[in-house]
């Protein structure tokens, strides 16, 4: 069922899969995903600008799917029910993305814009190939996996209660680093580091003059940082 009123444009899918182009004026359109169960993926469009498709995947008709553009041109993507759902998104690489999703796993590649991706029980979170100046990352009980550049003023936060974190970071890359873990091991990579405070479970140091903020935070896991080649 479709339904459309003036500048918005909702619809509304029960079935069990979604197929969905909409197209965007702006080259960094703002992109919301609540999911219950399942997954995310998101990944740079390669056919050029000005749209998003929308494609998912559910085992049954239990789930709702609703997507929402605003007049503004802003998309939420929501989904009721207990249906897992399965999410393969495409975008402009500059979309502002929010993804949230209760259980299950989130993968963004090869983004530019701004992303707060977040897993609120169990599930891993997987960052590739991005060059975004601002990433917020918190799964509570999940991996995070991260590579991509560090932009100069950009902030990056990387957090799970339990799990691993590893971030792939170019090896002439200019940060400063806080990272904290009660538990578990932090290595460093073999990046130069000059360090402010340094124990078994908090590094405060910077790589070169610092010019991005990084803050990695778990609980109960380790934390690897990796140099790319």
């Amino acid at each position: 069922m479709v339904w459309v009123a003036f500048a918005a444009q909702t619809i509304f899918v029960s079935a069990q899969s979604l197929n969905k182009t909409l197209v965007v004026s702006s080259d960094s359109p703002e992109i919301e995903v609540i999911n219950q169960t399942g997954s995310i993926k998101v990944s740079a469009s390669t056919a050029g600008a000005g749209r998003v498709v929308i494609n998912s995947r559910q085992p049954d008709s239990t789930g709702r799917v609703n997507v929402t553009q605003g007049s503004d041109g802003r998309i939420k993507v929501e989904v009721t029910g207990r249906s897992p759902i399965d999410f393969e998104i495409t975008a402009p690489a500059a979309a502002n993305l929010d993804l949230l999703i209760y259980k299950g796993a989130i993968s963004i590649t090869n983004a530019t814009g701004t992303i707060k991706a977040r897993v609120t029980t169990d599930g891993n979170i997987m960052l590739a190939g991005l060059r975004s100046n601002k990433i917020d990352a918190h799964s509570s009980n999940g991996s995070i996996g991260f590579s991509g550049d560090l932009i100069s003023g950009g902030e990056y936060s990387l957090r799970t209660f339990s799990g691993r974190i590893d971030a792939t970071f170019p090896s002439a890359a200019d940060f400063k680093l806080t990272a904290s873990s009660f538990s578990g091991v932090i290595d460093l990579g073999g990046f130069p580091m000059k360090f402010t405070r340094q124990t078994n479970q908090l590094v405060e140091a910077s790589c070169g003059s610092g010019r991005a903020n990084v803050s990695i935070w778990t609980q109960e896991g380790s934390i690897y940082l990796h140099r790319k080649p």
